[in-house]
């Protein structure tokens, strides 16, 4: 959630993007897995992620968390709410049946209940972690609505109908949201102005530059796709919330309201990703109980 990022360099980005419909590359399981895919997750999550500091005599069935600082804490707990969301969606979207007929073709695809459970239903703090994560998202959407609205423009032929659908319909929904329903992320527990905030501030940048630099390195074209564009999506939410937070009352300043298009539309389907990851894990909380 770099300022350069977020200007000049996004705007030379989008110069040379090319548009991939993320409707005919559906988030889902790709088969990517064994050794490339697990140094992957290891960076993320032993690389990336804050480490804590065990000190001698700690009880060894504490993780150490506690020596972490509030923002730290909640890096890590973001990070592991990426990952339960793509965990989620790859098993609502698995391949059941391998087709006998066709080299590395699907037959039959569905929900796989068993994986998600494993991976994110039965673990508390992943599951958690999940509403975190959406709470961070939603918290940003509700402030920079209009600013998502500015950054897409209607006369482009790709965007114009989702971006009509965005005005009418999603965006008005999420501000009822914002009021009639309490607060459910403070921006204020991510970082505090005072003693620290710059240095505290562009340590996160650095770290969210580097899952970038994570993400390009993986062996599956899809994987990185929505791998990336999540990352890009959490990354446009915290500079959101943190940048100039405490300017107007709490509310980001005008700079920070300037999203380019490719922060808009990564917020926006990363919001989406989240909100479905947690509508499946309710859904299968559901089935469990009724089998």
């Amino acid at each position: 959630f770099d300022e350069e990022t977020s200007t000049t360099g996004a705007k030379n980005d989008e110069d040379n993007a090319v548009v991939v419909d993320l409707r005919l590359n559906p988030e889902r399981y790709t088969g990517y897995a064994g050794p490339s895919a697990e140094r992957v997750w290891s960076a993320v999550h032993s690389d990336n992620c804050f480490q804590p500091d065990q000190s001698e005599g700690e009880e060894e069935e504490t993780d150490g968390s506690c020596s972490l600082s509030a923002e730290q804490r909640v890096y890590n707990r973001i990070i592991s709410g990426l990952h339960s969301s793509i965990s989620l969606h790859i098993a609502h979207s698995y391949c059941l049946e391998m087709d006998p007929d066709r080299i590395a073709e699907c037959k039959v695809w569905g929900p796989n209940a068993t994986l998600a459970h494993e991976r994110v239903l039965d673990r508390k703090d992943r599951l958690e972690n999940l509403y975190v994560v959406f709470a961070v998202l939603l918290r940003a959407v509700q402030k920079v609505g209009a600013s998502i609205t500015a950054a897409v423009p209607v006369e482009d032929d790709f965007f114009s109908d989702s971006v009509s659908e965005w005005t009418e319909s999603l965006l008005p929904q999420i501000n009822m949201l914002a009021q009639n329903c309490p607060l459910a992320f403070d921006e204020k527990n991510i970082l505090e102005e005072g003693e620290g905030f710059n240095s505290k501030r562009q340590e996160l940048q650095r770290r969210f530059r580097h899952l970038q630099q994570i993400m390009r390195c993986v062996g599956c074209d899809r994987c990185k796709l929505w791998g990336t564009l999540q990352t890009l999506g959490i990354g446009t939410a915290l500079r959101v919330l943190i940048q100039d937070a405490s300017v107007a009352g709490g509310l980001p300043s005008q700079q920070a309201l300037n999203l380019s298009r490719q922060e808009a539309v990564a917020l926006v389907h990363t919001l989406e990703r989240f909100s479905s990851a947690l509508v499946f894990a309710h859904d299968l909380k559901i089935d469990k109980k009724s089998n």
